[in-house]
């Protein structure tokens, strides 16, 4: 026989145990082992036998609809467990052993919010990178820097607070985180590396290590000059010639000393735009708010 989908839960419109505890008292065998398999001595009466069938395929229609059953307070869950809450409409999973009588979406020691979805993998605040620049998924918001009021968002607001606030705000918003055109670096956390720095929309200025640089031309090598001169006489012997007025006879060339080997001063021009990057690509950041 094929599986039929539970559509219909046995015994529509059965809500209450009925005599249910007549076979749930203290000392009822039965409430151990059950009713002996078909003995009709021991037949259940049919307002229980309903109420139970109606009962189990309540708890089918939750796994076959959502994925999980909702939540019990009753239940024990064991860690990874997951459950829906029908108040909030979302998904929670049992991050403690024998956990019991925890309300999911007020005890976060023993659960974790997964979100809307099931298998949304994602928690309140993580980033996801995509491909393209349409409307965010349902439990995402662009990180652009966006103000939002803390009542419309409380999940969202009790992870990242102020941290992202700019000025201006009111006391009733805080701010989105504001990723549009920015490279990430990780928070330095103690580390040392990158000292001074906390969570926030104030980007870290773009700049290079200091460094320095060297030059120098092409060396010509030792090298010397000539000077060209009268060669003097006097006219009466004997008299004392004066550079100028003196008679003169031919001029002679001299080679002076060579000065070396040497350098010279050098400028060097700048280029490069308005800021240091490496080779990229964009792409869009999301943060899950859900």
């Amino acid at each position: 026989m094929a599986r039929q989908p539970f559509n219909t839960r046995w015994a529509q419109g059965v809500e209450t145990e009925d005599n249910l505890n007549s076979f749930k008292a203290p000392g009822d065998v039965r409430l151990g082992t059950g009713w002996e398999g078909g003995q009709d001595k021991d037949a259940p009466p049919a307002g229980q036998e309903n109420w139970w069938h109606n009962r189990v395929d309540s708890a089918l229609q939750d796994l076959e609809r959502r994925g999980a059953m909702a939540y019990h307070s009753q239940a024990i869950y064991s860690a990874g467990a997951p459950c829906y809450t029908p108040e909030d409409g979302m998904f929670y999973e049992s991050i403690a052993n024998n956990n019991a009588g925890n309300t999911p979406a007020t005890s976060p020691t023993y659960w974790r919010l997964i979100g809307a979805s099931l298998y949304s993998s994602f928690t309140v605040g993580e980033y996801k990178d995509v491909a393209h620049n349409g409307s965010p998924d349902s439990g995402w918001l662009k990180c652009n820097g966006a103000l939002l009021l803390r009542s419309a968002y409380p999940k969202l607001f009790a992870k990242i607070s102020t941290d992202y606030n700019t000025g201006g705000e009111l006391s009733t918003q805080f701010r989105l985180p504001d990723w549009r055109g920015m490279f990430p670096r990780m928070l330095d956390d103690g580390r040392g590396v990158d000292t001074g720095r906390t969570l926030g929309n104030a980007p870290q200025a773009s700049q290079n290590l200091e460094h320095g640089h060297s030059a120098s031309t092409a060396s010509a090598g030792a090298h010397s000059h000539t000077t060209t001169f009268n060669l003097d006489r006097s006219v009466t012997t004997p008299g004392n010639a004066m550079y100028g007025d003196e008679d003169f006879y031919g001029t002679q060339t001299l080679q002076t000393n060579t000065a070396g080997a040497h350098t010279h001063n050098v400028s060097i021009g700048s280029n490069g735009g308005t800021e240091a990057r490496p080779v990229n690509l964009t792409q869009v950041r999301w943060i899950r708010y859900l």
